[in-house]
């Protein structure tokens, strides 16, 4: 049975569909199965894969078009040996009329979650009808952010909000603040320190450096990161997925 990872924030910016590249590269390096799901109409992570333009999209998975037989998706494409991709669509923006949890139900109707080890969620930087269905569709929630002041608040938006929606008989998904792109020279101060007093046990003990070639993963992803920088992420990937991925 697989994991359903989103990384969503309150807007953009925040590096989301980069980590989605990164987790996803190092779960498949470890030979985990994958299956991306883009629904930001910017279609930015079916970019970094090469998946533009295709004729059967999110916006069908979500409006229930492009099913053939057997419940089978058409809009499913393979892009390396252990990852597959739904990409997004510009059009996926008008999409407005489906309930929040229209790409659970979608998903279950696939049964994909028997296919795949992990499934990876990257829905718009708002909150909207795709992010509300990516939030509901999840068993992890990861809110990335950067030491500025407006991501600071965004996250504070983005928890708030789910505080008003889940309670106790239902507690939503498990919940991880991400400090992204840390660097001591560049960060706001103070701001970190605000998220770890903020946050406490949802913040992720380590920041995501603010690494350059970690950008370089968008345009390539086959591209080999560095031995270091690859154990330091790895840590990271460890400690959201709660297991040995290398059992």
């Amino acid at each position: 049975m697989s994991k359903i990872i989103t990384f969503s924030s309150w807007k953009g910016g925040t590096g989301k569909t980069t980590l989605c590249v990164l987790i996803a590269s190092i779960l498949a390096a470890l030979g985990k199965r994958l299956l991306l799901v883009d629904l930001d109409s910017n279609c930015a992570l079916g970019k970094c894969f090469g998946q533009e333009g295709e004729n059967y999209t999110s916006m069908d998975l979500l409006s229930g078009t492009g099913f053939q037989g057997d419940n089978k998706f058409r809009g499913i494409y393979k892009v390396s040996e252990n990852i597959d991709i739904i990409p997004s669509d510009l059009k996926n923006i008008l999409l407005n009329n489906i309930t929040d949890r229209q790409l659970k139900s979608a998903l279950r109707k696939l049964d994909v979650k028997n296919n795949y080890d992990f499934i990876i969620i990257d829905p718009p930087g708002y909150w909207g009808a795709h992010t509300r269905n990516a939030v509901f569709a999840c068993d992890i929630l990861v809110i990335p952010g950067t030491c500025s002041r407006i991501d600071y608040k965004a996250t504070a938006l983005f928890t708030e909000t789910l505080d008003e929606i889940f309670n106790e008989d239902d507690p939503g998904p498990k919940r991880y603040i991400c400090v992204n792109a840390f660097n001591e020279k560049m960060n706001l101060p103070g701001i970190y320190e605000e998220y770890q007093k903020t946050y406490g046990a949802q913040l992720l003990p380590e920041p995501i450096p603010y690494i350059k070639s970690l950008k370089r993963l968008t345009s390539d992803t086959n591209y080999i990161l560095q031995p270091v920088v690859k154990r330091r992420l790895e840590n990271f990937v460890h400690k959201i997925i709660e297991e040995d991925t290398n059992a």
